[in-house]
């Protein structure tokens, strides 16, 4: 990930919140806004920033996931989920490895993060910037939706709490 300070990069917690906003537009079903966030992202030429940090918010949700398998469910669902919404194949494939990614550093540990998290980013950006900002959104907006169903929580609500959870860190 480029550096903060680079242009077409943004810091960490800023990330969070600009892959988040489509996530929430796609909660919503605002076909609209999520057109414009995602338009905004690929004019600004952050996409790449939003893709990294989507592992990381991806496991925040698989770690909310109820045991003992709910973080296995959460992925194990998400193809046919997504194809219904997202309805390109590309998307799907980015997610999936998405969510693979995220659940991957959650059974290993951190220590494989980085690596696991990079290989993501590089696989996913190979489809190209709109495709893998598509597919980070879609595995994130799977498993907010899913863990939040499992809990019988608001997924919007949740989407804001990890907002404010992300600035704090970078504070």
């Amino acid at each position: 990930m480029e550096h903060p300070s680079q242009p077409g990069s943004v810091p960490p917690a800023e990330a969070v919140g600009r892959l988040l906003a489509p996530v929430v537009a796609t909660l919503r079903g605002d076909d609209e806004g999520f057109a414009l966030l995602i338009g905004a992202a690929l004019g600004d030429g952050v996409a790449g920033n939003l893709v990294a940090v989507a592992p990381r918010v991806t496991r925040v949700y698989l770690h909310l996931a109820p045991p003992p398998d709910g973080a296995d469910e959460i992925v194990r669902s998400f193809a046919p989920a997504a194809a219904t919404v997202f309805d390109n194949d590309e998307i799907v494939a980015v997610g999936a490895e998405c969510l693979h990614a995220a659940h991957a550093v959650e059974r290993l540990g951190v220590s494989f993060g980085k690596i696991i998290e990079s290989a993501f980013v590089a696989d996913a950006l190979d489809h190209d910037e709109f495709h893998a900002l598509e597919g980070a959104v879609a595995a994130v907006w799977w498993a907010a939706t899913s863990s939040a169903s499992m809990r019988g929580s608001d997924p919007i609500e949740e989407a804001a709490a990890v907002c404010r959870y992300a600035a704090r860190l970078a504070a």
